[in-house]
């Protein structure tokens, strides 16, 4: 997904599970994004949700693997100026705007026991 139409279903796909998290199914999903961003087809709205999905998954799976890396207590601070978990993040799931990645590391910080 590289157009700006593309962009603009997986921001909305983005926005759409910020405000209902992991309680939408995807079937559910495909059919709000058909509404809020028309003009793709049932395959591309499900992929779009799937990407998303798999980012916040992908975040939640790296800050849970840095909290068993680093002592109890240890504390890191957002946003990731170092990149710790953005370069990495950026690799597994391509196509976000640095923003986008920024809010899925929060979210994966707040999933957690932080």
């Amino acid at each position: 997904m590289k157009s700006p139409e593309k962009l603009e279903l997986l921001t909305g796909a983005f926005e759409l599970f910020q405000e209902k998290s992991d309680s939408m199914a995807r079937k559910d999903a495909v059919e709000v994004l058909k509404e809020r961003v028309p003009g793709f087809t049932e395959r591309q709205y499900a992929s779009a949700w799937n990407r998303v999905r798999a980012l916040f998954e992908n975040a939640c799976r790296l800050v849970f693997r840095w909290a068993t890396d680093n002592p109890a207590g240890t504390t890191f601070e957002l946003p990731d100026t170092n990149r710790v978990f953005l370069d990495e993040l950026g690799e597994i799931c391509k196509g976000f705007t640095e923003e986008q990645y920024h809010q899925a590391l929060e979210y994966g910080f707040q999933k957690g026991i932080f």
